[in-house]
């Protein structure tokens, strides 16, 4: 008897196939890359309040120089022991700061590079009711965005520790840019925290609305033991759709955050501990790391970010014969910098108990 051919299609897909019988067209690359870099930037918390500066890398390179502006300052004209200079023909009554000698640089390198893997045997696709897209997309994504926050996070806390046991014993180069917003040995936070957090940011010379507090989840909780915080009428409407991923409201008109996955140094260790529940680190030159790390305090422009061309969630794939799997790797290449100084521009404050 002969086989009458089935107009069914088997094992196709890629290319952009647009049969939906494309059995493979769920494993194309291209697709998992989007649905992967959705699903890690929704998880990204301190990656989400990071300047996006991609664009200075799209064409190539690795490396963006970021000038390190003098503040101005502005001098009497008119009315002043100058004006009679104004007038006359040399007119040398104005001086011009000379931006050829600004305070250096920042620099942003792409160096850091991370990836997930898994494979899918056929026995499992052939017996799994799951979609597998939808769940290895999510562990994925999930996956990337947490090792990227822990890189942040570690880049912060090196900023605004002293001697950082896991970093030679090394002093950060923002140590001193502290808020004390509990009590001592305390993870609760107190209204006169609160009120030192506004002080802060306004001697700063700065807005409060360009600050967002990323709290640790213990000092978190503490939040709702003050009824300020628990209303909506001062932390806004219920519905307002949140900005990041860990959004839980507002305080002093300031975007709380809540994150676990600080990154710190105990006490004797050498090695950095990730989303530990008891963050402690030290503010002054000392070496028994006793202080609480309640949070941070993060001015918008404090967190630079270059993602590597092509490189934000790049997926590959291939079959394997040898196990009969599909094997997938997500990479994403990146490089991060800190801005902000110990003193007219502070950008990042360690929160800690008084």
């Amino acid at each position: 008897m002969a086989m009458v051919p089935t107009s069914n299609q088997f094992l196709t897909g890629g290319l952009q196939d647009s049969n939906p019988r494309a059995g493979l067209q769920k494993f194309v690359p291209e697709v998992w890359g989007m649905a992967v870099r959705d699903y890690m930037e929704k998880n990204l918390v301190f990656g989400n309040l990071a300047t996006d500066l991609s664009g200075l890398v799209a064409n190539g390179g690795d490396l963006i120089h970021l000038p390190q502006h003098d503040e101005l300052v502005a001098s009497d004209l008119y009315g002043s022991a100058n004006s009679a200079t104004l007038q006359s023909d040399t007119n040398v009554g104005i001086t011009y700061d000379d931006t050829t000698t600004a305070g250096g640089e920042y620099q942003l390198i792409v160096n850091k590079a991370h990836y997930a893997a898994f494979a899918i045997s056929d026995l499992v696709k052939a017996q799994s009711s799951y979609e597998l897209m939808d769940i290895y997309t999510k562990k994925m994504g999930y996956s990337l965005a947490k090792k990227i926050d822990a890189e942040i996070s570690k880049a912060i806390f090196k900023a605004l520790t002293y001697n950082d046991g896991a970093n030679s014993a090394a002093n950060g180069g923002l140590v001193g840019n502290l808020i004390d917003i509990t009590g001592a040995g305390s993870y609760n936070i107190d209204k006169a925290g609160i009120a030192n957090l506004i002080q802060a940011v306004h001697i700063n010379d700065s807005a409060l609305e360009d600050w967002t507090l990323v709290l640790n989840p213990k000092c978190y909780a503490s939040l709702f033991k003050l009824d300020d915080f628990a209303r909506y009428d001062v932390i806004g409407s219920a519905m307002a759709a949140p900005r990041v991923s860990g959004y839980v409201g507002k305080l002093a008109g300031v975007d709380v955050i809540v994150s676990n996955n600080f990154v710190y140094v105990t006490s004797g260790e050498s090695e950095y501990t990730v989303a530990g529940a008891t963050p402690v680190f030290n503010s002054t030159n000392i070496t028994d790391e006793s202080d609480h790390l309640n949070g941070y305090m993060i001015h918008k422009d404090a967190i630079n970010i270059a993602w590597s061309a092509g490189m934000k969630s790049r997926v590959q794939s291939e079959y394997d014969l040898t196990s009969l799997s599909n094997r997938f790797v997500a990479d994403t290449v990146y490089g991060v910098t800190l801005v902000g100084n110990t003193g007219t521009n502070k950008r990042l404050f360690a929160c800690m108990d008084a």
